[in-house]
């Protein structure tokens, strides 16, 4: 079997059917789908217990709810595909060539280890951003190892299992996913990088990323999201050595960046406001960031405080949303 798509499902029944459906229309059928109920108290369960009752490459998991890593994690153990793909229950892939252009892929670079492709922001039906990864003038040589640091600094290396295509003699005890913590993607791309040695970029934006969806994990930024970041940070300052050091601090600092503008609802939070201040020098390594909107975060943070940095922000996503 070429490929097991990994489905964790929790009180997602509005959006699970539309998720499904960009698999089971796919125009390559070597896969199963591995659908997790993680403890649903909608009518996700009886959803899932119906498709899989009418696709017989629907392999339903129902189990009480431990959060997103442990419904991924409950996938990975029973996948028998040659190579792992997740995708969230309230998203969906837009297109139905995906899985046959990944296999062409595979079938041409054997044995490859990675593929990276890129996402866009699904608001409507009639409304979403692609977002495609920008390879003007890059070489990349297919070597992860010597790739790394411009994979980072390119925004090409983000911490999400939803945008790879991971083989699957890579995953072990080592690439589970970390539990009961919320941002857990942090942690197991860091632990993926140190196994994959040839990879290659699907520059196709095929993974609709919802929006705004009332009830998804990443629908608003929570105190507890702040604390599993700087916790995840922690970790795996923890386990740098000295050979992969600045290209270890280097993907943090993107991480520590992405959080920035989310300050503004914790400045009276002595606590959180502690971690950002406790970790504020990893910016310094994110000099070389090749994202636009990252590189302004990080010269307004650079130049200023962490308080100043939150007023300036706000000024200027004020000014963009009024001139859209």
């Amino acid at each position: 079997m070429r490929f097991s798509i990994i489905i964790p499902a929790y009180n997602v029944e509005d959006y699970l059917l539309d998720c499904v459906d960009s698999v089971i229309k796919q125009s390559f059928r070597d896969y199963e789908i591995i659908l997790v109920n993680d403890g649903s108290t909608d009518s996700t369960l009886e959803i899932c217990q119906e498709l899989s009752k009418k696709n017989k490459s629907i392999n339903l998991i129902t189990k009480k709810n431990g959060g997103l890593s442990s419904a991924r994690n409950a996938g990975i153990e029973i996948a028998k595909g040659d190579y792992l793909l997740f995708l969230d229950g309230d998203d969906f892939w837009g297109n139905y060539q995906f899985l046959n252009d990944l296999n062409r892929i595979i079938e041409n670079k054997k044995d490859i280890d990675l593929i990276i492709f890129p996402w866009s922001y699904y608001f409507s039906t009639n409304n979403f951003t692609k977002y495609p990864f920008k390879l003007d003038k890059i070489n990349f040589s297919g070597s992860f190892k010597s790739d790394y640091m411009e994979l980072i600094n390119q925004g090409i290396w983000y911490p999400s299992a939803c945008n790879k295509c991971i083989r699957n003699q890579n995953i072990n005890d080592n690439l589970l996913f970390p539990l009961n913590i919320t941002g857990e993607d942090v942690i197991w791309c860091f632990n993926l990088s140190k196994y994959v040695k040839s990879y290659t970029i699907y520059n196709n934006p095929i993974y609709m990323y919802r929006q705004n969806r009332i009830g998804s994990i990443s629908y608003k930024v929570t105190r507890k999201n702040i604390q599993d970041l700087f916790f995840s940070i922690e970790k795996i300052i923890n386990d740098v050595n000295f050979d992969n050091k600045v290209e270890t601090y280097t993907y943090l600092s993107y991480s520590y960046l992405e959080f920035i503008p989310y300050i503004k609802y914790f400045v009276d939070e002595t606590d959180i406001m502690k971690l950002f201040k406790k970790y504020k020098w990893l910016i310094k390594y994110a000099k070389n960031t090749k994202n636009n909107k990252k590189k302004i975060v990080y010269f307004i943070l650079k130049y200023t405080g962490l308080r100043n940095a939150v007023f300036i922000l706000n000024v200027l996503v004020k000014l963009y949303k009024s001139r859209k």
